[in-house]
Order: C-alpha cells, then structure tokens, then sequence
C-alpha cells in the first residue's frame, strides 16, 4: 500500500511528486508535466493574485537507481489539493483522505509541541502555588473526593489528567533515574537530576499524570514516553556527568546494572560506589 512522506523543509511540509504519482497511479514524468503546467499558470497570474510557485511547489532532485539526477517537486498542502481536485471517483477520494490525515497529524503534533513550550514553565510555577492552596485546604476539613474535584478542575486548563496512585501507570522523576541508572554519589537514583532534563524536553501534557498524596501535596508523574525520551537526551549528550540546574549542577553517576544491585540488596545498604562513564 503506497504511503505519503511529509518532508520538512524551510520550515514548511511538503510531499514528493514520485510518493504523489505512484498513489494516483499516474505515471511521474507525466504528473510532473501537468505541475510544470500548473507553474505556468501560476507565474503568470502572480502580480494579480499574489500567489507565489513556491507556496505550492519547489524544485527538487533525485538520483535514479543507476545514479542519474533526475527532477522531481516538493507539495505543499495547497498543491496536493490543487491535484486532488483535478481526480476523480475513488482516486481523488483516497488521496484526499490520506494527504489531509498526514498534515493535519503534522500540524497537532506541532501544536501539541507549541503548547508544552508554552505550558512547561508555567506548570512549575502552578505546581508549588497549587501545593500551597492544598495546605490552607486541609483546614477546611475537605474530604479526599473534594480534593480530587478541586485538583481536577484546577489541571483541567493544562490538559493535565489527575488520578489516584492504585493502578496508575506512571512514574516518578525518581523512577526515571532508576530506570536511567542515574545515581547520586552516594549511589541511589537522583530524582532531581532527573526532573531537571524532564523540565528541558517540554514534556507534552498527555505524558504527564498529578497524583495527589495525603491532603497537603501533589506528585508529578510521567508516562513512558517520558522514560525514552530522558534515555534519548542522556545518550544524545554523551551520558553528562554534570546536569545543570539553575545556578548549580547536580553530579550524577551511570550505573546500568543498579537495578540488579538495588534487588540483590534490598533492605540493605545500597551506597556502594560507582564510577562516571
């Protein structure tokens, strides 16, 4: 089954004239004739219209499998919907369905990535303000169920799901390291180090969880996609030794086996000594 690549390009999405042609079962060269046709009525309706060839198409390259280059385009949205609406019948549907799904998947996920930006630095600050109406909220005598109302409808803004702690599948900043084999030098997991990347990722709110705990506090928790995404950034930057937070840094080991040693020395003493890879 034929697929449509978005490519990234100058900021902007576009598809390959080839992917386009073997989806509507036209051949390429002859697809790109009727683009260069669609150019040439453009470019000469541009003054008039103010409509630009490269909002639509740009020119673009490919090596053949015997190594010619040959030519191809790059579509825009606006260009697949020009070829669209010049098919008929059950082609013209299929096309329309699957390039309008791949851009629209694009444009929430670029959306999703704006709002975590925006929201990641707020929701600190929220957090701790949060923390403290929960402190002046115990003295209202408020019982577990009104507490989850309130932590509901407070994170609702945010995109924010609050749940109870049985059943929940996420984790902590704590759990994280763990996972990650970050340790303190003491050798226990360093949940702070942690939480300092995590703040660094812009972590979408579909990823994250509030856990309330007693009737004075809240937990942050994250999801798995979570846990990758720290693995990435800890590979991605050579496994650091230092994680800057604030003003300071947080000095971290790599101990990949911790988790074995955590189970053999359970109850016991954990804080053997490991060595910065």
């Amino acid at each position: 089954m034929y697929d449509l690549t978005l490519i990234k390009q100058n900021g902007s999405a576009y598809v390959d004239s080839r992917e386009v042609a073997a989806f509507i079962g036209k051949r390429h060269h002859h697809l790109l004739r009727d683009i260069e046709r669609y150019i040439e009525v453009i470019d000469s309706s541009s003054i008039e219209t103010k409509i630009g060839v490269n909002d639509f198409f740009l020119e673009s390259s490919y090596k053949d499998s015997i190594g010619r280059t040959l030519p191809c385009y790059l579509l825009s949205k606006m260009a697949c919907e020009l070829i669209a609406n010049k098919l008929t019948g059950e082609k013209g549907i299929l096309f329309t369905s699957l390039y309008v799904s791949k851009f629209n998947e694009m444009e929430a996920a670029e959306r999703a990535q704006l709002q975590a930006r925006s929201t990641t630095p707020q929701l600190k600050v929220f957090n701790t303000a949060i923390r403290n109406v929960l402190g002046g909220y115990a003295k209202t005598y408020a019982t577990p169920d009104e507490v989850m109302d309130f932590l509901r409808g407070a994170y609702k803004p945010f995109g924010i799901d609050v749940i109870h702690e049985k059943g929940a599948h996420y984790l902590t900043a704590r759990g994280i390291a763990m996972l990650c084999g970050m340790l303190s030098e003491t050798g226990r997991p360093h949940g702070h180090a942690a939480a300092s990347i995590i703040g660094r990722l812009n972590i979408a709110p579909e990823h994250m969880a509030i856990i309330p705990y007693g009737m004075m506090g809240i937990s942050v928790r994250y999801d798995e996609h979570v846990l990758e995404e720290v693995r990435r950034w800890i590979a991605d930057n050579g496994c650091p030794s230092d994680i800057p937070h604030l003003d300071f840094e947080y000095h971290i080991c790599y101990d990949p086996n911790w988790l074995f040693l955590y189970n053999e020395h359970v109850g016991g003493d954990y804080s053997y000594t490991t060595k910065h890879r």
